[in-house]
């Protein structure tokens, strides 16, 4: 089945009901059992696609916890792997949808279609676990970090890693986009765009993802948007997982619907499913599953 016909079938009400399956605290001491549980459900719908699936446990001040991963092998070993992550735990007090239920919907949903493609390049699909804040000392993205550290220790090679990152909420009301000082780039003021942020590494990358955006699903707004330093010139650029792999060298997007500068039920008990908007979702989809085919295929 070709690329077109997968793009059409991406489903709406699917990634709607991987996100009311989720919703709820899934938090390792306010809420662990939800926790596991959606360990399990990333899991499980990896192994469902046939892919090589496996959980990769960590520790954290003794205590064991898991990134999932699913492998879909390329024809082609030797060339360095695509990766698409998205974290699957929250903050203690929030149901999580946008944070980061809309990133684990998404992944999904892509991995559901990208499996039936035939790809030259191996593609990783990971749940990563402990994304958030564990203390107040700032511990976070925890889970990626010990993924990409042992990735570095490996000596395993990525062309790229997209991270999902927030990506169902949007505003279309003026002023509903905010911008963070020092950005020298014309951004809407309206909340209706995704963007992908790329550090130094990720020139090519960022690129790739923009031409595959535009040129398959150009209904879909997209800003881009490349921060210096591994993104300390702006450090909000380093509030997920991409920054796990950018500190170990390796080129990463992180793929987001702006989070706070955007949404108002961040970190919130106000962060439900049905505040999420699904058609936007479904363009996001579109647009990774694109960008993972062309780079899988390149």
């Amino acid at each position: 089945m070709g690329l077109t016909e997968l793009l059409s079938r991406v489903d709406e009400g699917r990634l709607r009901d991987t996100l009311q399956a989720l919703e709820g605290p899934r938090h390792p001491r306010a809420a662990p059992q939800a926790l596991e549980r959606a360990e399990s459900l990333v899991a499980d719908a990896f192994s469902a696609l046939g892919l090589m699936t496996e959980r990769q446990p960590f520790q954290l001040r003794g205590v064991s916890y898991n990134n999932v991963v699913g492998t879909l092998p390329g024809s082609d070993p030797k060339l360095p792997w695509v990766l698409l992550g998205a974290h699957f735990d929250t903050v203690s007090n929030t149901p999580g949808a946008d944070d980061n239920g809309s990133g684990v919907a998404v992944l999904l949903e892509v991995a559901r279609h990208a499996v039936q493609l035939e790809l030259r390049r191996t593609v990783q699909f990971v749940g990563f676990n402990l994304e958030e804040p564990q203390d107040m000392l700032g511990t976070y993205r925890v889970g990626s970090g010990r993924f990409a550290a042992q990735a570095r220790r490996e000596g395993r090679r990525y062309l790229g890693a997209l991270v999902l990152e927030m990506v169902g909420y949007t505003d279309s009301s003026p002023g509903g986009q905010q911008v963070p000082p020092l950005v020298f780039k014309r951004i809407p003021d309206t909340g209706t765009f995704l963007t992908a942020v790329g550090d130094g590494r990720s020139r090519q990358l960022l690129r790739a993802f923009e031409r595959s955006a535009r040129a398959r699903v150009p209904e879909l707004g997209l800003v881009t948007y490349r921060a210096f330093l591994r993104g300390w010139g702006l450090p909000l650029t380093r509030l997920s997982d991409n920054a796990s792999f950018w500190d170990r060298g390796y080129p990463s997007l992180m793929i987001t619907d702006t989070a706070f500068l955007r949404n108002p039920h961040y970190h919130m008990p106000t962060d439900r499913a049905d505040t999420l908007d699904y058609g936007f979702m479904k363009r996001v989809a579109q647009a990774v599953l694109a960008a993972i085919a062309d780079l899988a295929l390149s």
